[in-house]
């Protein structure tokens, strides 16, 4: 894994460079022969450039616990970017969110605590999820076209999910999840033609911290349960083109690919009037989004 991504790294700064060497200012093709033209490639801006882009989106999620349950349907995303950029440095913060469009599925199980089996089960779930990043790298441009953006920073993202009973059934309850993380990546564009660019992103995330909470008592229990998760991993890939509009405006249309893959949590003990009801944990599990937004960079 890590040596592929280093190969896409490396792939990638190489176009990036070979690009630079190609295109002059107005996206026309040409060869960089004097120190006049050298000179007009400027790789870092000097002054303070603010940064915002606004956009929306559609997306395939995935949420899975082996051999125990999974939630899956469409959701409908909104995604937003505020920075900075001074020198070869930049510092942004993106923020996003995404919730269900009229209600997921969730296919599972009912435990009874008496016979220790578990039923089949399948119906319908409200799920949504946001978060930010904060982010903060080296950007290089060329003629005003970003070469790439390596960054690292500190990013959360927090879930809730409750599943809807079905007439004569109570077994639902809240939860609500979070992940402390460390992300590590690079963007950047390749330009095509004066008005378009090839715009890509590969990001690695290391989770920092995770947290969960089942809220039992929604249940008649005592007690909540809250569980700790401290491995796992994510990541996001994502292509696409960016049009140049007037007035230094773009419009990007992005497909993505976003991932998380997070290890088993610690145990917790439920109680329900002062009796023992068993230890239980947060299972291993795998959240897989797909998807497609459109975004305004102002």
């Amino acid at each position: 894994m890590k040596k592929g991504v280093s190969t896409i790294l490396l792939l990638f700064v190489l176009l990036q460079l070979l690009e630079s060497k190609t295109y002059d200012r107005y996206g026309n093709k040409r060869n960089i022969k004097s120190k006049t033209q050298k000179q007009a490639i400027s790789l870092s801006q000097s002054k303070n450039q603010l940064v915002a882009e606004l956009g929306m989106g559609i997306e395939y999620y995935h949420y899975k616990e082996p051999q125990v349950m999974q939630i899956q349907g469409s959701m409908l995303n909104f995604n937003g970017t505020i920075g900075v950029i001074r020198s070869l440095f930049r510092f942004q913060s993106d923020l996003y969110v995404a919730t269900h469009i009229g209600a997921n599925i969730y296919d599972g199980g009912l435990y009874n605590n008496v016979t220790q089996s578990t039923t089949k089960y399948s119906t319908k779930s409200t799920d949504y999820y946001t978060g930010i990043t904060t982010k903060l790298g080296i950007n290089l441009f060329s003629n005003g076209k970003e070469l790439f953006f390596v960054y690292t920073g500190l990013g959360y993202r927090f879930l809730y999910n409750l599943v809807i009973d079905k007439p004569g059934i109570q077994a639902s309850y809240g939860r609500y999840q979070g992940y402390l993380f460390l992300p590590v990546g690079l963007s950047g564009e390749i330009p095509l033609t004066q008005k378009v660019s090839f715009i890509g992103m590969i990001e690695q995330r290391f989770l920092l911290y995770g947290h969960n909470t089942s809220a039992f008592s929604d249940l008649g229990y005592d007690n909540n349960l809250y569980f700790i998760q401290k491995r796992g991993y994510g990541g996001r890939i994502a292509l696409g083109s960016k049009i140049y509009l007037p007035r230094a405006n773009a419009l990007k249309l992005n497909l993505y690919f976003d991932y998380w893959g997070i290890e088993e949590s610690n145990t917790d003990s439920a109680y329900r009037n002062g009796i023992f009801m068993g230890n239980f944990i947060e299972p291993k599990n795998k959240t897989i989004a797909v998807g497609f937004n459109i975004t305004y960079a102002f």
